[in-house]
């Protein structure tokens, strides 16, 4: 299972959780499941966490990194707005057991 953190810009979590929504037709083409978006109710305000779970860390590494290499102007959009309104971000990557 993958969550990505953002921490938001003061009042811009609206434009990261949108990029987010932006995703789901890749994340269902990938074949991903379970995806949530999350935004902060208590602790770091303007937090916002997407997570889902895939079956291959491989498969998922090899999309990612194409996402990079030459990217369309759709996903340029999506690199664009995620570096203009976050202030930092992180992954955290587990193991589902149950």
């Amino acid at each position: 299972m993958m969550r990505e953190v953002y921490r938001a810009e003061r009042g811009k979590a609206p434009e990261i959780v949108a990029a987010f929504k932006t995703l789901t037709k890749v994340f269902e083409e990938a074949g991903y499941t379970n995806r949530r978006i999350y935004v902060d109710y208590a602790g770091p305000m303007d937090t916002v966490v997407c997570q889902w779970e895939f079956d291959s860390l491989d498969q998922y590494l090899t999309m990612e990194r194409g996402f990079f290499v030459n990217p369309d102007e759709n996903t340029q959009s999506l690199i664009n707005t995620l570096n203009s309104n976050a202030t930092s971000g992180h992954k955290e990557i587990y193991e589902v057991i149950q």
